[in-house]
């Protein structure tokens, strides 16, 4: 689905979450290899400096900051220091995000409450604090990282799961809100890959029909479709039809299908980076 044509990067301010590896640090070498502004946040200093040092070897325009999106104060401040060395915000990835997986019941409060204050409050708090300079120019792009288990609960991460929803709906009713105002040069698009091999998700079990994506052919796909106008990017193909499936089969069907294809218990052997962390 596309809702505009190509997006051009070359010159354009691009603020990455989330960018001292994985995912993040991939985005942000796309961007720079296509002549884009690179501002890299995340809370991880060294790991944020390093993706940096890498991007300015290779001749990127880079600047990092240690910010906690989950701190809408900071956030706020990281924000105005950023459009002070800069200026506005041409692009904005909202990729920061962590993962918890384990038996509902087995899951600290505190850890389940991580994965929504990171991956849902932190993506509002840096929105927030970046779309205004995008309404005050008259244009912008946001992309949200979701995820295919923002279409279908996932058995043994259901705190996950629910901020990936949530992700797709924030984005959908933000999208939708621009256009009622106006400011339908505001664009958006949404990226939802399946488990990609981050070291995030180590331990899972990849559905059949539904590989382990590598980072690189996640995000290679992610950028692409993204530069082509894309809304709404789902991979690999079988992503692509889990919304119709789950609309189209009664559910005691579509939960036998689930169970068959091993959806339900993916998670179910998730050890993650760390798993006592």
């Amino acid at each position: 689905m596309s809702l505009g044509g190509k997006v051009e990067v070359s010159g354009r301010v691009v603020l990455v979450t989330g960018a001292a590896q994985g995912m993040g640090k991939l985005w942000a070498r796309h961007f720079a290899r296509d002549g884009a502004r690179l501002a890299l946040w995340d809370l991880n200093k060294a790991g944020v400096e390093e993706t940096g040092g890498m991007l300015r070897e290779l001749g990127g325009d880079v600047v990092t900051d240690v910010v906690d999106v989950t701190d809408a104060a900071r956030v706020r401040e990281a924000a105005g220091r950023l459009k002070a060395k800069m200026g506005p915000v041409d692009v904005l990835v909202n990729n920061a995000g962590v993962v918890v997986g384990g038996p509902f019941d087995d899951v600290p409060e505190e850890k389940q409450a991580l994965v929504l204050d990171v991956n849902l409050k932190g993506m509002l708090f840096v929105t927030k604090a970046i779309l205004p300079q995008m309404v005050e120019r008259g244009k912008g792009h946001v992309i949200n990282v979701s995820s295919a288990s923002g279409f279908i609960g996932v058995p043994f991460m259901p705190a996950y799961t629910a901020s990936k929803w949530g992700v797709i709906g924030f984005t959908e009713s933000l999208r939708l809100e621009m256009e009622l105002l106006g400011r339908k040069d505001i664009r958006f698009t949404l990226f939802c890959p399946s488990y990609v091999d981050t070291g995030m998700f180590k331990g899972v079990k990849a559905p059949t029909l539904v590989p382990l994506l590598s980072p690189e052919d996640a995000v290679e796909k992610g950028y692409s479709a993204f530069r082509r106008g894309a809304y709404m990017i789902r991979e690999p193909f079988m992503v692509k039809l889990t919304p119709a499936l789950r609309a189209l089969l009664p559910l005691p069907v579509f939960d036998r299908v689930s169970r068959t294809l091993g959806v339900t218990t993916s998670m179910k052997e998730w050890t993650g980076r760390d798993k006592k962390g």
